[in-house]
């Protein structure tokens, strides 16, 4: 890039005490810079919701069944509290970034990656989040599907193709990307207010219904008529490990939500209540709804294990109407809640931080993010996808390796404190050698190595299937070391 080609922008940071300076714009964009004091209002019943609208998915409702299923509902609700109370710690100390300096994930990750280093597990994200976007839009294509076809039987029957797939199932695949797309559009505050209503509304829909099947049902012991078939506390732990990994990229997200919140108490009071109260919550819901509905419809013991899907239970109310359209219209929110939130707004961010001149808008970033999603065409490998699943599960195992390094550099070795012009500013602290930290790069691979080792070597598959937990403490570890030679050597006469 030519010197007449680099423009230089005026940084006010005398809200966080760093005074005014001027920055190129080759690194930077206000969307990636830190948020005037007056642009923080999120307090914690934002985040509540927020992660309300993010919990509620139909993956999370199916393993809360399948749980169940496996070791009795009692234990599966404990599995699942655990997993996600030590899981709000990791969100609270990344979050912390977001809340005190006012930045994004593709901004907070500079001080540990360097300013060009850090563009390497920004892509990581981005690829895993937009993977995921595609298969729950796909997954939402099918809920609307599914759900115009019940009270349409012939739209179902439409014969012509699109793309591969029914035109039927094309034409709700479309219309539930373009909703998504509508929710994203004009940025964060409409997806606060979104969640705001989603989050909530849908937890108080699902938990009525389940109400209302447990009273035709034998009240709560129906959900006890679930034995556990394989209680052992091997098993235990890795289901353990399981339900955390499902959040743990969120691990990496937080900052993004947290860059607008008032304060500390608030991120982790609206977390606390959030992630592990509302999960379980919502958990005990998806179980005793699907107990009670076996219990009811009398569903045998070899077929039951098939409703811990709630399309599936929807089917079941068909007799009843205004049951299956609240439930399905239900299912749809919060298949777009959990979409937005926790799939597609990281890649704006980190688009925009990849091109931060000709992406230089969030509409024009969640556009081109939302296109992106497309062109995994889930509609091909969706029902066969456990190849690229376990490509994009090693990723994002490797990106708790990423979120060992934030930690160790930013509580330990910065002490939370960040130079803020230097995330912008090439040849400044974050620089490091031509924009890349080596030691944070070689502590990343390394943590990012074990699952890979765990999924190539059946007999060390505990690498893999414990991978988020051992990438985050193997990195942790090795970069204070490698950070700590630095250190000494630069000491040295």
């Amino acid at each position: 890039m030519s010197e007449q080609e680099i423009n230089h922008v005026n940084l006010d940071l005398t809200e966080y005490n760093q005074g005014t300076t001027v920055v190129p714009d080759s690194y930077y964009n206000p969307n990636i810079a830190p948020l005037p004091k007056n642009a923080k209002t999120w307090t914690w019943v934002n985040y509540a919701t927020i992660w309300a609208g993010m919990i509620h998915n139909v993956p999370a409702f199916m393993l809360a069944g399948l749980l169940t299923f496996e070791f009795g509902p009692l234990i599966a609700l404990m599995i699942i509290a655990i997993a996600y109370f030590t899981l709000v710690i990791a969100l609270y100390l990344n979050g912390h970034i977001g809340t005190k300096w006012g930045i994004p994930f593709p901004s907070s990750i500079r001080p540990m990656f360097g300013i060009r280093g850090a563009r390497i597990p920004v892509i990581m994200r981005a690829i895993s989040a937009l993977f995921w976007f595609s298969v729950e839009t796909y997954a939402g294509g099918l809920i609307l599907d599914a759900l115009i076809s019940i009270f349409y039987p012939s739209w179902s029957t439409i014969s012509a193709y699109l793309l591969g797939m029914p035109l039927h199932l094309a034409i709700s695949f479309f219309l539930f990307w373009f909703l998504n797309v509508l929710v994203l559009f004009k940025g964060m505050d409409d997806i606060k207010k979104f969640e705001l209503i989603a989050g909530p509304l849908v937890i108080i829909i699902l938990g009525g219904l389940m109400i209302h099947v447990i009273t035709h049902a034998n009240g709560l012991s129906s959900l006890f008529q679930i034995r556990g078939n394989n209680v052992s506390l091997p098993n235990m732990a890795l289901a353990i490990s399981t339900m955390a990994g499902f959040w743990a990229t969120l691990v990496l997200n937080i900052p993004d939500f947290t860059r607008f919140s008032r304060s500390q108490k608030d991120q982790l009071i609206g977390q606390t209540v959030g992630l592990p109260i509302l999960t379980l919550l919502f958990s005990f819901i998806a179980v005793g709804l699907t107990s009670a509905v076996i219990y009811i419809y009398n569903i045998p013991s070899n077929d039951a294990i098939n409703y811990v899907n709630p399309v599936n239970i929807m089917y079941l109310f068909t007799d009843n109407p205004y049951i299956t359209l609240i439930l399905g219209i239900s299912l749809v929110i919060a298949t777009i809640s959990v979409n937005v939130a926790a799939n597609i707004v990281s890649p704006v961010y980190d688009l925009i931080s990849l091109f931060p001149k000709k992406l230089n808008t969030w509409s024009k970033s969640a556009i081109v993010s939302a296109i992106l999603g497309l062109l995994y065409a889930p509609w091909l490998w969706y029902n066969n996808a456990s190849s690229i699943e376990n490509v994009i599960n090693l990723i994002g195992a490797g990106l708790g390796s990423v979120a060992g390094v934030m930690i160790a550099h930013y509580w330990i070795l910065g002490k939370t404190e960040i130079k803020l012009a230097d995330l912008f500013k090439p040849n400044g602290r974050y620089w490091y050698v031509s924009g890349y930290n080596v030691n944070a790069l070689v502590a990343m691979i390394i943590g990012f190595s074990v699952p890979v080792i765990g999924f190539l070597i059946p007999k060390l598959s505990l690498l893999y299937d414990y991978g988020w937990y051992l990438g985050l403490f193997l990195s942790i570890a090795i970069y204070l070391g490698l950070e700590r030679r630095r250190r000494e050597v630069k000491m040295e006469p």
